[in-house]
């Protein structure tokens, strides 16, 4: 097979983007990931993947209109993103094959499942966040990206420290880059660095391999959760019995604990009509662990469905 020179490959693949129909972000956006990264890291600057559909899907309609298509967006990425348009239209005449597959092979690398779904990364194609669309126009939307760019500030703070320590320190600051980006990102994108930070803790004494065993443990478990509900399909009482029957597992990992008992205050309100047993089993949920992000959600369901301040859910506990 012919072997083009890279100059010359570069210069077909500008000239056939250039020739293909406008993207719907509209002037300073590429479809161009490979190309995308090498400018990022030439300037300095992170890449905003757009996961899109655009031209049916609404929401990252909005986001173009309200967000991406204001001065004030344009002038805060102009200086520190670049930005590429990851696009799944109905209309593929609007895409190239070489486009087509490469956003397919993307959409899968990182995991897509909706849209709009938006992904910081670094030049070397490293996530560190995940948002989508946000309401507030483009001020309030350069606000939320310039608090998760913090994530990558984090992220490389623990790195660049644990590249000047060594042993379960070393591993400590892996550990602590990773919860930066989050579990999700961080087992799907920072594979390498959990099986260091892993071998670096061998005795567990950071709990870090604890961490991912658990981790594991709950993806199993939540897998059979999932199909016990399917199971119980509409009828209200099977369910609850079938999630008592799971709340009994004495490995049930905490995070799966709470949010079953939460599922189960559901099924009690809306398929029971029983409010004040819904209630209670909601302040339980909440006890499981008040401190989690879940706990938050679960405090002001509390206030907003039973008319309870947030303040009663947390004297419970005490």
């Amino acid at each position: 097979m012919l072997k083009l020179h890279k100059t010359l490959t570069a210069a077909l693949t500008a000239l056939c983007f250039t020739a293909a129909p406008a993207l719907a972000g509209g002037e300073g956006w590429t479809h161009d990931y490979e190309a995308a990264k090498t400018q990022a890291s030439d300037e300095g600057k992170d890449m905003l993947l757009d996961f899109t559909g655009s031209d049916w899907c609404g929401w990252c309609i909005k986001l173009v209109d309200e967000v991406f298509s204001k001065d004030e967006f344009k002038a805060y990425a102009d200086k520190n993103l670049v930005l590429v348009e990851i696009d799944f239209p109905r209309d593929k005449s609007k895409l190239t094959e070489e486009t087509i597959a490469q956003n397919n092979e993307l959409k899968d690398a990182f995991g897509i499942r909706g849209y709009p779904t938006i992904i910081l990364a670094d030049s070397q194609g490293r996530p560190y966040a995940k948002t989508g669309y946000q309401r507030g126009g483009p001020e309030n939307y350069v606000t939320h990206l310039t608090e998760l760019k913090k994530v990558r500030a984090e992220r490389d703070e623990h790195f660049a420290a644990a590249e000047k320590t060594e042993g379960i320190e070393k591993a400590k600051h892996l550990f602590a880059a990773l919860q930066a980006v989050g579990d999700d990102l961080a087992l799907q994108h920072y594979k390498e660095t959990v099986e260091q930070a892993i071998a670096l803790d061998a005795g567990d004494e950071a709990g870090i391999a604890k961490h991912y065993r658990e981790l594991e443990l709950a993806k199993g478990q939540r897998e059979e959760m999932m199909a016990m509900m399917r199971s119980a399909g509409r009828d209200a009482e099977a369910l609850i019995t079938k999630i008592d029957e799971f709340l009994k597992k004495e490995d049930l990992v905490t995070p799966l604990r709470q949010e079953i008992t939460a599922i189960k205050s559901q099924v009690q309100l809306n398929g029971l009509n029983d409010k004040e047993t819904a209630k209670a089993t909601l302040i339980e949920a909440i006890e499981i662990d008040p401190d989690s992000e879940l706990a938050e959600q679960l405090k002001s369901a509390l206030k907003r469905i039973f008319g309870e301040p947030a303040d009663d859910a947390d004297a419970a506990t005490e």
